[in-house]
Parts: C-alpha cells; sequence; structure tokens
C-alpha cells in the first residue's frame, strides 16, 4: 500500500491506497500536496483497496437525507463501495477493478459524495451550494438552485479566462484561521453536451444519465488555472428574471442558503453558528443577484461591468 497525504476543501486525507488506484487518486485529487498545516486543518483517513470480482451489477447509490444521516454511510455501486465512518473521520473504498477507468463510479458516486458526506456531518464544516471563480482581480462566489447554471456559467468564466475554484459544492470551515476563505473543489465540471468547447479539449468526459451531462474531468493546460481555495471579494445569486444586476440584503442571501447548509447537522447551536458565519461572510462585500440570460457571455459581461463600476455602492 503506498501512503500520500491530500487535500480536498480545506480537509487533509491521509491515503492508504492499492498502488493500481493511484491514477484514480491521481485525477481525482490531483498530485500529493495539502494547502493546510496539520495542526488547523480537518483530517479524513482513507484506505483504498482493489477488489476483482464485482458483487453486482453497477447501479448508483442512494442519495437521501437518510444516508447522510446514518452511522456509518455506506455508498454501494455494486462493484465498488465505500463505507465512511462519520463518528472517527475514516473511510474505506473498496474499487472493483473493472471500475478503475470509470470516473463516474470512482469520482461522482463514491469520493464526491464521501467528501460531500463528510463535510455535511462535520460540526465545524458546512457546505455552499456554489461555484467561484477568480478574474481580473475579482473573487467570485456564485450561488443559485439546481439547476440553475452554476456549472455552465462557471465554465463560461473559465473559457473567458478566469481561473477555477470550484463549480457546485463549496465549503466553510468555522476554525479557520484565515478570514472568509471558502474551499473548492475545481479537479471536474457538470457540463451538458453543447457546452462542450476547444477550451476542454482532452480531458477525460464521461456521460452522466445516458449523456445528459458529461462529468469533465480538468487537467493538462488548464490545471495552471485551478485554485483550492478563495477570500471572496463578492457573492452573486443566480437567477432567471428581473434585472440584470441588483444588490441583495445579507437577509435575502442567508435566506437562500438557509436549507444547503443546514444538510446533515444536529443542533440548534450548530445551527446558530453557521448563520452567524454565513452573515458575516455576506457582510461588507458585495452580494448581488444576477439574472441569467440565454447569452451567457452577455450574463458575464453584465456581472463583470457591475463589479469594475467604482461608483456603486452595493448594500
Amino acid at each position: 500500500m503506498n501512503e500520500t497525504v491530500r487535500e480536498i476543501y480545506g480537509i487533509r486525507v491521509h491515503c492508504e491506497a492499492d498502488p493500481r488506484a493511484g491514477d484514480v487518486l491521481d485525477a481525482f485529487f490531483g498530485p500529493p500536496s495539502a494547502v493546510r498545516d496539520a495542526s488547523t486543518a480537518p483530517v479524513l483517513r482513507l484506505t483504498v483497496r482493489v477488489v476483482e470480482d464485482a458483487a453486482g451489477p453497477t447501479v448508483e447509490p442512494p442519495h437521501t437525507e437518510e444516508v447522510i444521516a446514518a452511522n456509518p454511510i455506506l455508498m454501494d455501486t455494486g462493484g465498488s463501495r465505500c463505507l465512511f465512518n462519520p463518528v472517527d473521520g475514516t473511510a474505506t473504498v473498496e474499487l472493483c477493478a473493472a471500475d478503475l477507468d470509470d470516473p463516474i463510479v470512482w469520482g461522482r458516486w463514491l469520493l464526491e459524495r464521501l467528501a460531500l458526506y463528510l463535510v455535511c456531518r462535520s460540526p465545524r464544516l458546512y457546505p455552499l451550494h456554489a461555484g467561484a471563480f477568480v478574474v481580473d482581480g475579482h473573487a467570485v462566489l456564485v450561488s443559485g438552485p439546481t439547476g440553475m447554471g452554476k456549472s455552465t456559467f462557471t465554465h463560461a468564466a473559465v473559457r473567458r479566462g478566469a481561473h477555477l475554484v470550484g463549480e457546485d459544492i463549496m465549503v466553510r470551515d468555522l476554525r479557520d484561521d484565515v478570514p472568509g476563505r471558502v474551499f473548492g473543489y475545481s479537479r471536474a465540471l457538470y457540463l451538458s453536451p453543447d457546452r462542450m468547447d476547444d477550451n476542454l479539449a482532452g480531458a477525460v468526459r464521461a456521460p452522466v444519465n445516458g449523456g445528459e451531462k458529461y462529468r469533465v474531468t480538468l487537467g493538462g493546460p488548464l490545471a495552471a488555472r485551478m485554485r483550492p481555495w478563495i477570500v471572496p471579494t463578492s457573492v452573486v445569486f443566480l437567477a432567471r428574471d428581473g434585472v440584470a444586476v441588483r444588490p441583495l440584503t445579507v437577509d435575502e442571501a442567508v435566506d437562500r442558503c438557509r436549507d444547503d447548509v443546514a444538510t446533515g447537522k444536529a443542533g440548534q447551536s450548530v445551527l446558530a453558528g453557521i448563520e452567524a458565519d454565513l452573515r458575516g461572510l455576506f457582510k461588507d462585500r458585495p452580494v448581488l443577484e444576477l439574472a441569467m440570460s440565454d447569452d451567457l457571455d452577455a450574463s458575464y459581461d453584465a456581472l463583470l461591468a457591475a463589479l469594475n463600476d467604482k461608483e456603486v455602492r452595493w448594500t
């Protein structure tokens, strides 16, 4: 077994893995490294084994509130599986050899969910249903409901030269020693087929739900434009109708996040701490609503114009 230290969402992941799973870990986490010091970061101890025979046909494991609340949490695809113990922060992944080349199994169904479940069950971490990018001195946190187009809008920004921080889940750590920092996962995008372009040439693409979307594993030239975290200079909530760009109050912004940040959390004191942290995050920085149009470039330009307008004072 090979031992390495990786990181995702600011969590230090101590990996003990079968050498045959090395390419999977590199594709998912990137090269062995960690941004945060071991004395301050939350820790996951991950064991990855490779097994030869599938126990049954490949199926997507259920993703429900009951699964998130379980002790331990089991994700079973029929061939590969992950058993996560939220109490002691350990996880064991058994990857079927036939699934080593399937990023939907090891990426979407096992490792991405493992990271999300860890965040949801942690008393110090919480998730934001958001992506993020950095461009022209702006570190933009982009939120919105499922299906609104966060991934598509984030990819449009990357296509225009932005640096990618995350596309669907961003994470706050209540004990972080860097004020306002938000962690992301920048190694995969989920895009519809019509959003593929030359910017993604050479990226590994795996169909989701029969090709309705693709999981696009990033790397190569784009690796230089991936960032593990930002301190946002602005927060943007996507919408379908309304004024192109308008300010939101802190109360409006907190209301739009409340259901997502509460996932998997137990106890009013934990939820109160999260809400106080959210209010601190949204205070003293522009919090905007962007009405999306079908013309992504026009929406992106409208947002940048508002952020660059020194005469505008957002409250």
